[in-house]
């Protein structure tokens, strides 16, 4: 998958799908799944348009779901050909509706453009699906506007505030049906207590990253990808009572493994909340709780595996 920025040139026939795809939800899926037939039926790329940062942080807003690499991972999943990214800061933010489609058109080889009905562009939110024909059509880009999906049974659309709700309510279940493949974060394996190691039950520690919005805390079962295998896990969200840390932080015991991952990569993807956090009053205690969460954990994936 190729990156390249905003206002870049890029030659290849492309089928423009545009949109911020922060978490890449259902919404997003379908999108970006019309973009990507259009480019298989004349042998183009699939490309998405997106922001390298958060909007959302620069107008103040609630925390994003994903970081710009982990968006990547998604819509590299999703069978994107090539992201063009902007960041979003005031200059992006004073561009009129009609420079922003003048320098993709500019820069692009666009041959079809693919966004949701609720989609906006431009300074003052000028641009919308209304105009998408008028800025993009005109100019023999063959344009479709994608209806909104709704959750099933209810009236709330799909959108990133639902999958919001949803994680800083620990409802993974509902975060899952919402997104395109189950939510996860990417990060570098580090260094910290060790406290684990000492009762059994050694841990791969990532960077906890309060700017975004991180679920609930509690124990969740995972699924850990390292060096291209998966392995089941177990994930502590949030702090550690039982020792008397406060100090929230993301933290898997990895089931079946023993290896050193320290400094690696990996992808932690969430399947179900287990239970929330307590102080179970000693490393003994806890551990016995540990040894009935693993066991909750293998239950969970195998009935997963037998409604294959």
């Amino acid at each position: 998958m190729k990156k390249i920025n905003f206002g870049e040139k890029y030659d290849a026939p492309l089928a423009l799908a545009l949109g911020f795809f922060d978490c890449v939800h259902r919404g997003h899926a379908e999108v970006i799944a019309s973009a990507r037939d259009h480019a298989e039926s004349y042998g183009g790329e699939c490309a998405v348009f997106t922001f390298s940062n958060d909007p959302g942080a620069f107008v103040g807003k609630r925390s994003r779901i994903y970081t710009f690499e982990e968006r990547a991972e998604a819509l590299r999943g999703l069978g994107v050909d090539v992201i063009v990214s902007a960041e979003f800061d005031s200059r992006f933010a004073a561009l009129s509706r009609e420079r922003f489609a003048d320098i993709l058109r500019d820069s692009l080889d666009i041959r079809a453009v693919r966004a949701g009905e609720d989609y906006t562009y431009g300074l003052n939110r000028a641009g919308d699906a209304s105009t998408l024909a008028e800025d993009f059509g005109s100019y023999g880009a063959d344009v479709k506007v994608l209806p909104l999906l709704f959750i099933d049974g209810e009236k709330q659309k799909i959108s990133s505030t639902a999958v919001k709700e949803a994680l800083s309510a620990g409802d993974i279940a509902r975060v899952n049906a919402l997104l395109s493949e189950p939510y996860f974060m990417l990060g570098k394996v580090s260094h910290a207590h060790g406290r684990g190691a000492t009762f059994g039950y050694p841990t791969a520690n990532i960077p906890f990253d309060d700017s975004r919005c991180m679920p609930a805390p509690g124990v969740y079962a995972t699924k850990v990808t390292v060096a291209g295998k998966t392995f089941l896990g177990g994930t502590n969200v949030g702090t550690k009572p039982t020792f008397g840390d406060g100090k929230p932080s993301v933290e898997t015991f990895i089931l079946d493994f023993d290896g050193d991952i320290y400094g690696k990569k990996i992808k932690l993807s969430f399947y179900e909340r287990l239970r929330g956090i307590s102080d179970f009053g000693s490393a003994d205690g806890l551990a016995e709780q540990l040894g009935r969460d693993v066991a909750h954990i293998r239950e969970i994936f195998a009935e997963a595996n037998d409604e294959k």
